[in-house]
């Protein structure tokens, strides 16, 4: 299979090229003074910002909004549904356990699938058997709904709809769930990874963004930042370059293919020479050899002309013997048929008498035959009466034979009679075996549905124990996590140490209280559910053992009930069995049967004896016809003898004429031979030398061919060498074309790449960043114990060489400290300072208000002060967001806000969640 040969890439492809580089310069956005040139890099100190924000997307196009969410069997929730269209600034609070963050992880697994946990079956309620999450949400104008499903142990399902301004559905769901999450991910412009980064700070996952690896952090900016268009631009750069450096391979390895068959021009050229001087001088010679071949052709023309004239001579010669040979056998002929004629007329009277003879014959045997005829017919009417008689016989006694047959099975079947009332009176016993073993099946089976409602009760039991063990954990960790003095989780008082151990002792005491009665109801759980297997066994066997016995039961009815119907049935019928097998015998022994057939019988043997027809007589007239009928052969020939013996002398005479008239023409035919013989004796035969000349002009003729084959190959093979130079010249300017789109589109990978304008403008997007995350830091501290951050794009490593990287430097008026050095509370105010210059960078970048703010707990590692603090914050940012949710289980903050998702839960019907 033959390489492709690449476009042609001459001059107006390289214009099409340049227009390629400014369409992708547009794209781009980019300062035109920023743009690449052949021959190297020009560089442009740009001003702070001016190449800050990126090509930007249409106004709002990250605004994910949340405004309605309905959960059924996901985590804790059973059936819910929550209305956010009417909350802006609201905290999400309930106790710890009772199902806030399950609210969070239902928007994130409704629209990318991501949820805590990693097995997707433990998101399933406990006791259900599936779960379904639907969100409603807003992106810019649009309405969307999203349902997502799973069953368990098999795999999900996503649907995705528009909705209309009537509230009406639009499907956009693709053909797989891929294809559906790729839509998705297509209309919100945003990925869980970025979302948890920017959006949604998730429980103990607040310094997601801190703690990531300087890559990972970088690669979090770059989307943040909407770089992907310049990947885009990078990858389509390189794709063109790689397609130019392609075509410029394939363009070298052709201009070297035709280089090397242009080195065969000069030797065609003089193939050419050598072939033109040979056609000529054998174009002189092949005329001489047809002029000579045109004489000799006249010479053996002439000499078969005369060759010809002796055969035809020679064939009349023949011919006219032959003609004197069969005239003169005619005339034999008709003289002996004179001669028999003659004596054939001598016999007349004896033919003619022996002729009315056979005549008197052939009329007594024609007689005779009509008789015959008659008395078949008549002997047939006997023959068809006797096998009707017979017929009739055969089947009288077949009729006999099959009633003696009925009659023996009636009596053997009337005789099975009480044998058959016997087994009747046997089947009520299995019938009373039955009703006994319905009985024992109600009975098992009354006795598992009790052992499971045991199980059942057992169960719920152990379910409370567990829980409220869990419950005193949770407890017991929250006061070993809290700083300074603990609180009370009752009565919200200090706990002084020795109150605090107390009350650990206390909630371990009755954790393990509680542990010994979640071992003894799961236990009883256990045997309860022991015992209810072994009764649904046993009710098992027995209905089994009843529809086998039923089975059996019914299938001796059956076969009984038709055994018994059919002995009463021949005992009805034995009588009348009896009674026609005595009248048909009867008339068997008298032959009163086929009375119409013996009459007809009768009757044609009188006919046949009436008609008087004689075999013997038949047989003596037709010898009589068979011994005069050579008669009649001879009567014909004396007939015509007569008619003969007229014409046959005048036809002798006639034929001596003939045969006188043919004997001249013999003799002139003769001569004639003789004189062509002469003329052919005089003319010489030149085949020998016309074959030999005839060669020699087809062999030159031949050869001037193939030299003109061969000149017209060397013809064609030059302007092939003449078409691939000048396609090699072509080629050389598509090569050089090739080689600078190759050059021209390295230059702008370089640039569009991640060391490009990518780094350029991470590069100034950082001094926004550390601004907005440090003003909130001093709104956080208010100047007390001031902590800053700074990021740094590039360091020296180990070698001393310079490397890119995107680390994160914190300060205090202690100096700077590695983020670890710092307490939870002070992390805390670090990573919610990024996460919401992130956040508020994300907005800059797109040119809107960013919609949501999502923030999982982290007030704890707050003091009273702190958390105060946090609170003015996050109300000052709130003018930035159309929806911020604080998720909290301490009390005093759940008012801090205007509104509130009041989260509970219930053992029965679990978690709940009202917006107050």
């Amino acid at each position: 299979m033959g390489v492709r040969r690449p476009r042609t890439l001459g001059r107006p492809q390289r214009r099409q090229r340049r227009r390629g580089h400014g369409h992708l310069l547009r794209l781009a956005r980019l300062p035109r003074r920023y743009r690449l040139r052949r021959g190297g890099r020009r560089r442009h100190r740009c001003r702070r910002g001016a190449l800050a924000r990126p090509p930007s997307r249409s106004r709002g196009d990250l605004a994910v909004i949340p405004r309605r969410l309905r959960l059924r069997n996901f985590l804790s929730y059973r059936d819910c549904e929550l209305d956010f269209s009417p909350l802006h600034l609201a905290t999400l609070a309930g106790k710890n356990g009772d199902g806030k963050s399950a609210l969070l992880d239902a928007i994130t697994w409704a629209l990318w699938g991501e949820a805590r946990g990693r097995v997707e079956d433990d998101r399933i309620r406990h006791g259900a058997d599936d779960m379904r999450v639907e969100l409603d949400f807003d992106v810019d104008s649009d309405r969307y709904r999203i349902i997502r499903k799973r069953t368990r142990g098999r795999s999900g399902a996503l649907d995705f709809f528009q909705l209309d301004s009537q509230g009406g559905l639009r499907p956009i769901t693709g053909g797989t769930s891929r294809e559906t999450q790729a839509e998705l991910n297509r209309r919100v412009h945003m990925d869980h990874q970025t979302f948890i980064n920017s959006v949604f700070l998730v429980q103990g996952r607040s310094n997601e963004f801190t703690v990531q690896t300087p890559l990972k952090r970088k690669e979090v900016l770059r989307k943040v930042l909407g770089l992907e268009r310049y990947e885009d631009l990078f990858r389509h750069a390189n794709d063109r370059r790689k397609t130019a450096e392609t075509d410029a391979a394939i363009e070298e390895r052709f201009i070297g293919d035709d280089e090397e068959r242009l080195a065969e021009m000069p030797a065609v050229e003089e193939a050419l020479k050598q072939t033109a001087s040979e056609r000529e001088a054998l174009r002189e010679r092949l005329d001489g050899e047809e002029k000579e071949l045109a004489e000799l052709r006249l010479a053996a023309t002439e000499h078969e002309r005369r060759e010809r004239a002796v055969v035809e001579a020679t064939a009349r010669l023949d011919d006219r013997d032959t003609a004197v040979a069969r005239r003169t056998e005619s005339i034999a002929a008709l003289e002996s048929d004179l001669a028999a004629v003659r004596e054939t007329l001598e016999h007349a009277p004896a033919i003619e008498e022996r002729y009315e003879r056979l005549g008197a014959a052939r009329d007594e045997e024609r007689a005779l035959a009509a008789l015959a005829v008659r008395a078949g017919e008549i002997e047939g009417a006997i023959t068809g009466a006797d096998s009707e008689i017979a017929q009739e016989r055969r089947a009288i006694e077949t009729t006999v034979a099959g009633l003696d047959r009925q009659r023996e099975d009636a009596v053997a079947l009337v005789a099975t009679l009480p044998s058959l009332r016997e087994e009747e009176a046997a089947l009520g016993g299995e019938r009373s075996r039955l009703a006994g073993l319905d009985e024992g099946v109600r009975e098992a089976q009354d006795a598992a549905s009790e052992a499971l409602q045991t199980q059942a009760a057992r169960a719920d039991e152990a379910g409370g124990y567990r829980a409220r063990a869990q419950e005193l954990k949770d407890r017991e960790a929250t006061l070993a996590a809290a700083e300074g003095e603990p609180l009370c989780p009752v009565c919200r008082k200090p706990l002084t140490p020795d109150e605090l151990q107390a009350t650990v002792d206390q909630y371990q005491k009755e954790r393990r209280q509680l542990g010994k009665q979640y071992a003894a109801a799961q236990g009883a759980v256990e045997e309860a559910k022991a015992e209810a297997a072994t009764h649904q066994e046993r009710a098992a066997a027995l209905q089994e053992e009843r529809r086998t016995l039923d089975a059996r039961v019914r299938e001796c009815e059956q076969a009984l009930a038709a055994r018994l119907s059919k002995a009463a049935g021949a005992e009805r019928e034995l009588p009348d069995l009896e009674g026609r097998l005595a009248t048909l015998s009867q008339s068997l022994d008298l032959e009163a049967f086929a009375k119409e057939a013996r009459e007809r019988r009768s009757a044609a043997c009188e006919q046949l004896v009436a008609l008087g027809y004689d075999r013997e007589r038949h047989a003596g007239a037709r010898e009589r016809v068979a011994e005069f009928e050579p008669a009649e052969a001879d009567y014909n020939r004396l007939t015509g003898a007569r008619v003969q013996a007229e014409g046959l002398g005048d036809r002798i005479a006639g034929a001596r004429a003939e045969l006188r008239r043919e004997c001249e023409e013999r003799d002139h035919a003769r001569e004639t031979l003789t004189e062509a013989q002469t003329a052919l004796d005089a003319s010489d035969d030149v085949s020998t030398r016309l074959k030999a000349a005839e060669d020699a002009v087809a062999e030159s003729r031949d050869r001037l061919t193939a030299l003109d084959k061969e000149h017209g190959r060397l013809e064609e093979r030059r302007a092939t060498l003449d078409a691939i130079a000048a396609r090699v010249e072509e080629a050389k300017d598509r090569l050089a074309a090739a080689r600078d789109s190759a050059a021209l589109h390295e230059e702008l990978a370089r640039a569009f790449g991640r060391d490009g304008v990518q780094a350029m403008l991470i590069e100034q997007s950082l001094p926004e960043l550390e601004r907005i995350a440090n003003t909130l830091l001093d709104q956080l501290t208010e100047g007390r114990g001031r902590t800053q951050v700074s990021l740094r794009t590039q360091r020296e490593s180990a070698s001393g060489k310079t490397v890119e990287t995107l680390d994160i430097h914190i300060s205090d008026d202690l100096g700077t400290r590695d983020y670890e050095m710092y307490s939870g509370g002070e992390k805390f105010r670090v990573d919610f300072a990024l996460r919401i210059a992130l956040s508020r960078l994300l907005a800059m970048r797109s040119g809107a208000t960013l919609p949501t703010l999502i923030i999982d707990e982290g007030f704890g590692t707050q003091d009273e002060d702190g958390r105060d603090r946090l609170v003015a914050a996050i109300n000052a940012i709130s003018s930035e967001f159309r929806l911020i949710l604080l998720v909290t289980h301490i009390e005093e903050l759940r008012e801090s806000f205007g509104r509130r998702i009041e989260v509970t839960k219930d053992p029965e019907h679990g978690s709940l969640a009202v917006v107050r």
